[in-house]
């Protein structure tokens, strides 16, 4: 079963294409650059026109996991609630998520030559990120006013590689053959470098930006493998928009009267 998402209201959604920027440079802080990198840093993130392309493959009760999760985040606030109810309307959903859009993410670094001596020369770099194509499954779970999101596995695309996905078809569907680290989740990605000012050590510079272009590839990867795949999820806490939104119909309300 196919269905569509309204993309409309995401990508246009000044704040989330900001919030994920920030998300981003937070774990660029954390990295730790080779030699020939410097500031490196997230210019601008806009999650393109284009939405991904999902089929729905099955829908079950969520995983006790996610409950856990609810479970843990309530005592650990101080809640008096000691464990989270299951309710009927808690669903789950196992879906095959294609993607092949027009996202694009502006990355800003300088390139540091260090040769005849250390920092001899440094020039600023501007790196275009577009084109990027992934082919995975994706466990999407509702409960307690909160969705949570994972990433199983790569699903085989001709169009993007030729390695097999890494489910075992004939296990349990969290038991993979082979480790999570070898999901790629990013599968195709065109990266367009401008180096800006003088460089008269071209051949030195444009090997460094070779060595660039993998490096965030790489990054990236490992920073969707850490944050979205199993067993690490992304949590969406949607009761805070439903207490906003009852806020301004009680603001509509007091106005009317």
């Amino acid at each position: 079963m196919s269905f569509e998402i309204d993309w409309s209201e995401l990508e246009s959604d000044v704040r989330l294409n900001e919030s994920i920027r920030k998300h981003l440079n937070s774990y660029l802080e954390t990295v730790s650059l080779p030699s020939y990198v410097g500031n490196l840093r997230i210019l601008n993130f806009d999650l393109g026109k284009i939405a991904p392309n999902i089929t729905l493959r099955e829908i079950s009760d969520p995983l006790n996991d996610f409950y856990e999760a609810i479970s843990e985040d309530l005592e650990q606030s101080g809640s008096d609630t000691e464990k989270v109810e299951k309710s009927p309307n808690d669903v789950q959903f196992l879906a095959e998520v294609e993607y092949n859009g027009d996202m694009l993410i502006t990355v800003a670094a300088d390139l540091v030559l260090n040769y005849p001596t250390t920092s001899f020369m440094t020039l600023p770099v501007k790196l275009t990120i577009s084109n990027i194509g992934l082919h995975s499954l994706c466990l999407a779970a509702s409960l307690q006013k909160q969705v949570f999101i994972s990433f199983l596995c790569d699903v085989s695309d001709s169009r993007l590689d030729t390695q097999d996905s890494i489910l075992d078809a004939s296990g349990s569907l969290l038991a993979p053959r082979r480790s999570l680290e070898q999901m790629r989740l990013i599968r195709s990605m065109k990266i367009e470098t401008e180096i800006g000012g003088p460089h008269e050590e071209e051949g030195s510079m444009l090997r460094s930006v070779g060595k660039l272009e993998e490096f965030l590839l790489e990054k990236f990867q490992e920073l969707l493998r850490k944050e979205l795949a199993w067993p690490s999820w992304i949590n969406l806490d949607l009761s805070d928009d439903e207490e906003i939104n009852n806020v301004d119909d009680c603001n509509e309300e007091h106005e009317a009267l």
